[in-house]
């Protein structure tokens, strides 16, 4: 069966809750590496340095007794201590001094090192053990989350540029900020609990990492950009609505459509944050270890953009061109329903296939604060262009499985409340997000 034709069911209203609970476990359609003991490269066997430091000797590695930092921990980035009263877990200022921007080799450590080295970069801020293990298990949460973020949730960005600099540079940058280190261990950890649930340790443990990466991110927000927080803070940001767009257990009337909570659109506006910390970083932009994706995406999106329409009704969707009130002189400046609408039309035009599909998934962080307090509202022409964005994604769902944790059954809280409009091209323009997100409803697909 196709993903269409899954999507497309009746009764979606009853069976909701045991679909995007089955489904919302391909988050990430990804392999799963939970059997595989070692995920770097195995350490070579080494003679005892007797006078070597302590860094040295827990490695197992031969010291040259370099001073003040001896070869093997310079090329390796860890901290060096000769001192016989170190407890050989680092002190903060250890850990800080060590976490210079490591090269490659750094991800040779064996499993026990990397996790040590993790946990030093979390007690930053808590200074306290933040280890969580499994039972029967041999490497903290951490540990394992760390590893499935490198190998497994950074498969599904479909930006090879992204992609490449999340498995390296942004890595590196992590061992420098606890807030970046809670993140990528939360997306790990959420990645796992999504495609595998049921682990009580697991799901304590993706609350309580997203918990301090909010914190200390929020933190680390009420202080200026620099060209030192420029990296930690975008790599940070990039991460910080996926909690939202992936929930565990979600249904309709949890929507802010359908439900009073002040805080239930909260999801749609995070989306757009980037855009945000992108212009409070300009100045440093060119330094950062993202300039250059971030520049090629630039142009891309200038390439797509030279095919959205600027002005008046073509390519529009007449009935909701009409419920929009564009007519052949609107543009972006003069309607806020413009830019998201004929960005749309131009989405639409899309070869559907996994490159594309991203770019249909940044629609939601594009949308104005204008076009947001529309949503807010409940505005039955906004509900509409963002329910047919939304019927798009589900088409894209193989490509995008996460649409399975909030999009389908916000969706579905959209067509609930609009069905009943009385409007008849209202009815029509449901139609097409209605099948996509698999509701069904006699109401929706009435004749006209």
């Amino acid at each position: 069966m196709s993903v269409e034709q899954r999507l497309i069911t009746r009764g979606a209203q009853d069976d909701i809750r045991a679909r995007t609970s089955s489904l919302g476990q391909a988050v990430f359609q990804v392999p799963l590496y939970l059997n595989q003991e070692k995920l770097y490269h195995a350490r070579r066997p080494h003679r005892k340095s007797r006078g070597g430091c302590i860094t040295c000797k827990k490695r197992r590695v031969k010291c040259d007794e370099g001073k003040p930092t001896c070869t093997k921990c310079q090329k390796y980035g860890a901290s060096c201590s000769y001192s016989t009263t170190s407890s050989g877990k680092g002190s903060r200022t250890d850990v800080a001094s060590s976490t210079q921007k490591p090269d490659d080799i750094t991800f040779s450590f064996p499993l026990s090192d990397l996790a040590t080295r993790i946990e030093q970069v979390l007690n930053l801020d808590t200074g306290t053990n933040t280890s969580l293990v499994e039972r029967n298990a041999v490497y903290p949460v951490s540990m394992v989350a760390f590893q499935h973020f490198i190998k497994c949730s950074t498969e599904t960005v479909a930006n090879p540029g992204l992609r490449a600099v999340m498995r390296s540079d942004m890595i590196r940058v992590s061992f420098t900020s606890p807030y970046l280190m809670y993140t990528i261990i939360a997306v790990g950890v959420l990645h796992l609990n999504r495609v595998s649930p049921g682990n009580k340790t697991r799901q304590f443990a993706e609350t309580y990492f997203w918990q301090r990466a909010i914190k200390l991110y929020q933190a680390a927000l009420t202080s200026n950009v620099t060209p030192k927080n420029v990296d930690s803070l975008l790599s940070t940001c990039m991460f910080m609505g996926l909690t939202s767009l992936c929930p565990e257990d979600i249904k309709p009337t949890d929507s802010w459509v359908l439900s009073d909570k002040s805080d239930a659109m909260n999801w749609l506006c995070l989306q757009s944050g980037l855009r945000c910390i992108i212009t409070l970083a300009k100045p440093y932009l060119d330094s950062s270890i993202w300039a250059s994706t971030f520049q090629h995406a630039h142009e891309d999106e200038v390439q797509f953009l030279e095919h959205v329409v600027k002005q008046g009704r073509e390519g529009l969707d007449p009935d909701l061109a009409d419920l929009c009130g564009i007519d052949e002189s609107t543009t972006a400046k003069t309607n806020s329903y413009y830019e998201p609408l004929a960005l749309l039309a131009a989405l639409f035009q899309l070869e559907k296939n996994f490159k594309n599909s991203a770019k249909c998934a940044e629609f939601m962080g594009k949308l104005s604060n204008d076009f947001l307090a529309l949503l807010r509202r409940r505005d039955p022409p906004a509900l509409l262009i963002l329910a047919q964005w939304m019927g798009l994604m589900c088409t894209l769902s193989q490509w995008q499985p996460w649409i399975f944790g909030r999009l389908v059954t916000e969706c579905i809280a959209i067509c609930m409340y609009l069905e009943h409009d009385p409007d008849p091209r209202i009815s029509r323009l449901l139609e097409f997000p209605a099948s996509a997100c698999g509701y069904s409803s006699r109401d929706v697909s009435h004749s006209i």
